[in-house]
């Protein structure tokens, strides 16, 4: 999820737990903590492109992690701080903060590997965009009026406990969407007559209203699209071949399979300019429903020597600001249905 939700999410929190003893502090706490484990991006970036791919939302995001650095936060805060509360109250108060920072990312599509060391399956339910303007600005109009209220008012702790209820509310509605949507591309697929093997479905960004459903088949994937506003099945599916043959001979490399694993095996390889491109179709191109010549979100130039892969380089998406208004008019009428 994005900078601001997961802070958003820890301030309220915090709110709930530690408002009383910590008045306006107990917001920044929570938010300064629920921020924690995304330290594994500013580490990754000293870690170069391969070894930052499989470290994002690896340990960092693990259930052991958290459970560690809780108690390393209680004993640390309950010293610093040791007037505002009890040693367990700051342990269990940092210990809720963090699991919510994992909960959202669970709801991603990305996913966490929150079994790590001992697992490293990556959980991902895949039910809310990165970035969801709907769920996050009720909790940040919950949470800026928080601190415009006496220290000892009651209504500081409805408001926060409003944005956490609306948070729930929203989570458990994206999981029905979820459902419904994911019956309705697996009828669509059946009604084109096309076998799949695996569906990965997931609401396309900024909204919970349009979704994107990728199909695997025997030599490549079936990608469609899906409004809530939409009054047929989706039929319209594009295809992507895995072009599995240029990966031949190179597939044992430590990088390919890093990034078979990341990718979930969703992927697509082309050469382009004599330079192999790594490509994962989880996402797609940008806006990929729009059908024009827009970049994969996610997409790693292969590093050969000597006929072996032994690096990978991720390119940068490039954005065409000029195009900006006219995609995000599109993104809605889209997601309207139309």
């Amino acid at each position: 999820m994005d900078t601001l939700s997961h802070a958003l999410l820890g301030a309220a929190i915090g709110q709930s737990i530690m408002g009383r003893p910590l008045g306006n502090k107990a917001l920044l706490a929570g938010a300064a903590i629920a921020l924690v484990p995304d330290i594994d991006v500013a580490i990754g970036h000293l870690l170069g492109d391969a070894a930052a791919l499989t470290f994002h939302r690896g340990i960092t995001h693990s259930l052991l992690f958290s459970a560690l650095l809780a108690l390393l936060l209680g004993w640390l805060l309950s010293r610093l701080v040791s007037t505002a509360a009890s040693r367990t109250r700051w342990t269990l108060f940092s210990a809720a903060v963090l699991l919510s920072h994992l909960t959202l990312d669970t709801f991603t599509s990305y996913g966490i590997q929150l079994l790590l060391p001992f697992s490293d399956h990556s959980f991902a339910l895949a039910s809310v965009s990165v970035i969801d303007p709907l769920f996050t600005l009720p909790l940040l109009f919950t949470v800026l009026a928080i601190p415009w209220l006496g220290r000892h008012k009651p209504e500081r702790n409805r408001l926060a406990v409003a944005g956490i209820v609306w948070v729930t509310a929203f989570l458990a509605l994206t999981l029905a969407n979820k459902h419904h949507v994911t019956r309705q591309f697996e009828q669509g697929f059946a009604a084109a007559d096309i076998r799949v093997e695996r569906l990965f479905v997931k609401p396309t960004v900024f909204n919970n209203l349009l979704w994107r459903a990728i199909a695997e088949t025997e030599t490549g994937y079936q990608v469609g699209f899906y409004s809530l506003r939409d009054h047929q099945l989706p039929g319209d599916f594009v295809y992507f071949p895995r072009n599995e043959p240029l990966l031949e001979g190179l597939a044992d490399s430590a990088v390919v399979q890093d990034l078979l694993k990341v990718s979930e095996g969703f992927y697509q390889v082309v050469d382009e300019g004599g330079q192999l491109l790594f490509r994962d179709l989880r996402y797609g191109q940008a806006f990929e429903w729009l059908r024009d010549d827009r970049p994969h979100v996610f997409t790693y130039r292969l590093i050969m020597d000597d006929g072996k892969v032994v690096n990978m380089e991720t390119l940068n998406l490039r954005v065409d600001r000029e195009r900006d208004g006219e995609t995000f008019a599109a993104l809605v009428a889209r997601a309207g249905g139309l």
